[in-house]
This record gives structure tokens, sequence and C-alpha cells, in this order.
């Protein structure tokens, strides 16, 4: 066992930094692609760094997130975690459904009252967030919500719910395999703020893929965790009282069924992690 765990523990490090290697080689292709394309058009140095602005770094997140799925899909093909034989019926059963649907909207809301009143309490601690958080409202436009509710969310589910949590779940019980997944998601993200949701984001999406057997789960519900805010900005972007109203009552409703859809989850995952104990100890 031992073995196992410290080979397995070596592959995830090895997919982790292969996932960040990939990252940095495709950042400074597109990059100095860009560069040269703009010296070729006459731009100064100037021009070129005052150039850059979201629209291409997106473009450098969605090429990188492009290369690092395939790389997952190459793992993913040897993996356990692929689709065979699924039973459709079982996975999109309307309890997991709606599960999926909590988690996701009530998650995201959930997380999102949370930080507003940690920043209120200590606002100087969120200066990199809030920068990058206007950077992406202000200047993103369709890019940055192609890439924020659909690239991102698959790419990063084959990457952490899939080819890592799969090789750590081989050695380690689940509720450890998932934590290590759900730590190196936070790390991933390269920012303090974002990283310690990105971990509870991360424990949740384990949960659900775990719990359903399908990677496809964990993808539903990470798209909608991040729709679902550009959704409450389209909806509660106004400055109505009755907005307000409905903003606080929307609240309410996120926390509860965010609370109802973890007790959902967490007792699935305990029920099945039980089966694999006893499975495990009657092999013994």
């Amino acid at each position: 066992m031992r073995k196992l765990r410290i080979s397995c523990c070596i592959k995830v490090l090895l997919i982790f930094g292969g996932i960040i290697l990939i990252q940095m080689v495709s950042s400074m292709a597109f990059m100095a692609a860009y560069t040269f394309l703009k010296i070729f058009q006459g731009a100064s140095y100037n021009d070129i760094i005052q150039s850059v602005n979201t629209d291409s770094l997106m473009w450098i997140s969605i090429i990188s997130a492009t290369l690092s799925m395939i790389w997952c899909l190459v793992l993913y093909l040897r993996s356990s975690w692929r689709i065979k034989g699924m039973d459709y019926k079982e996975v999109f059963a309307l309890k997991n459904i709606a599960g999926i649907f909590a988690a996701g909207a009530g998650g995201c809301i959930s997380i999102s009252v949370l930080l507003s009143m940690i920043m209120a309490l200590f606002p100087n601690a969120f200066d990199n967030y809030n920068r990058l958080m206007e950077n992406l409202d202000s200047d993103g436009g369709a890019l940055t919500i192609i890439y924020v509710t659909l690239i991102g969310p698959v790419s990063e589910e084959l990457i952490f719910r899939g080819a890592i949590f799969d090789r750590m779940h081989l050695a380690f019980p689940f509720w450890t395999a998932n934590a290590i997944q759900a730590a190196l998601f936070g790390i991933y993200h390269m920012n303090l703020v974002q990283g310690i949701y990105a971990f509870l984001l991360g424990m949740v999406l384990g949960m659900v893929v775990y719990s359903t057997g399908s990677i496809l789960c964990s993808i539903a519900t990470h798209i909608i965790f991040n729709s679902t805010t550009y959704i409450m900005q389209y909806v509660f972007g106004g400055d109505s009282p009755i907005l307000a109203f409905l903003y606080i009552i929307c609240i309410i409703i996120s926390f509860v069924i965010l609370v109802l859809s973890l007790i959902y989850f967490i007792s699935k995952c305990q029920k099945k992690y039980n089966m694999e104990k006893m499975q495990s100890y009657n092999m013994n």
C-alpha cells in the first residue's frame, strides 16, 4: 500500500506539474507570437504593453485550457473515471439533478455573500482579488463569459475531479483523496481568496463526482456555479428596493438548498465509502 501511495502521489504531481508547464509554455508562445505580430505591424514596446487587455489574457487562458484538456483526455483513455456502461437513469435521476443545481447555484450565491461579509471586515486583504474581478467585469466581454462558464469548468473538472482524483482514490480513502485534489485545485488558482473558495468548491465537486459516479455531474455543477455569477448580476443589477428584497430572499433560499444538497451528497458519499471499506475488509 505504501508503494502504491508513493506511486500515485508521484503521478499526481507529474499531472499537476504537466498542467502548469503546459500553461506556462502556451502563455509564453502566445505572447511571443502576439509581440512579433505587433512589431511586424510597426507598434512600439509601449503600444504592445498597452494593447494587452483582458481579451488577450482570455485567449491565453482558452489556449492553455484546451491544451490541458487534450493532456487530460489522453489520460482519460486509460482511467477508471471514463464513461463506460454508465446507467444514465441512475446518474441523472431527479434527486441528483436537484442536488447538482442546488450545490452549483446555492454554493455560488452563498460563497459570494460570505466573501462580501469578509471583504467588509478585511478590505485590504482583497485588493488583488478585487482588481481581478473588476478587470473581468469591465473588459472581458463574451470571450470571458465563454471561458468562465464553459471552457474553464470542463478543463478543470477533467484535471482535478478526473485525472488527479482518480489516481489519488486508487491509494487513499475517498475523504483523503478528495481533500488532496481540492487543495491542489485551490493552489492552481494562484490567489489566496480564490484559493480558499476553490478548495471548498473542490470538496463539493469531489463529492458530486464520487457519489454519482460520473464526471459529467461535476462538470454540470461547476458550470452552474460559474454561470450563476453572471445570472445574478443580470437579474439583480439594478438599485430597486424590490430587487434588494428579492435578493435577500434569494440568499436565504440559496443557503437552505446548499445545506440540503450538502447533506444529500455527504450522506451518499459516506454510504459509498462505508461499502468500499467493507469490501476492502472482506478482501483482506
